[in-house]
């Protein structure tokens, strides 16, 4: 099945959220996301990994989100799958268009963005 067929048949809204830093009058640094478009996309769960961290196994979920057609994307974005508080939240390591012309030569229709993301807490 395609990329775009599976986005037409299993596919859901997620919105993608930028981060944006400022500073606080205090001096500290703040770190609030805004979303910056909706798109309809296919999040598909890769692998779990059981890393030690301060003494205790803490698990982390990566996945592989397909979206139809070039999305900016930019790592350290999030994607997110509701806009409730209650959101799947998945921070992305890398982003990539592999049916982009200029590179690969594909086919139009064959453009879609591949995202590799890490599942994170709300």
């Amino acid at each position: 099945m395609s990329i775009g067929g599976m986005v037409a048949r299993f596919g859901r809204r997620l919105w993608v959220y930028r981060p944006t830093v400022g500073v606080a009058s205090d001096g500290e640094v703040t770190r609030t996301y805004a979303a910056v478009c909706c798109v309809k996309g296919f999040v598909q769960p890769t692998t779990q990994s059981s890393d030690v961290a301060q003494g205790r196994m803490d698990g982390r979920t990566s996945c592989t989100i397909y979206l139809e057609g070039a999305v900016d994307v930019r790592i350290d974005d999030e994607v997110r799958d509701s806009l409730a508080t209650t959101a799947r939240n998945y921070r992305v390591i890398g982003s990539v268009n592999p049916g982009e012309l200029g590179l690969t030569q594909a086919a139009p229709h064959l453009s879609m963005t591949s995202v590799e993301a890490v599942e994170v807490l709300s």
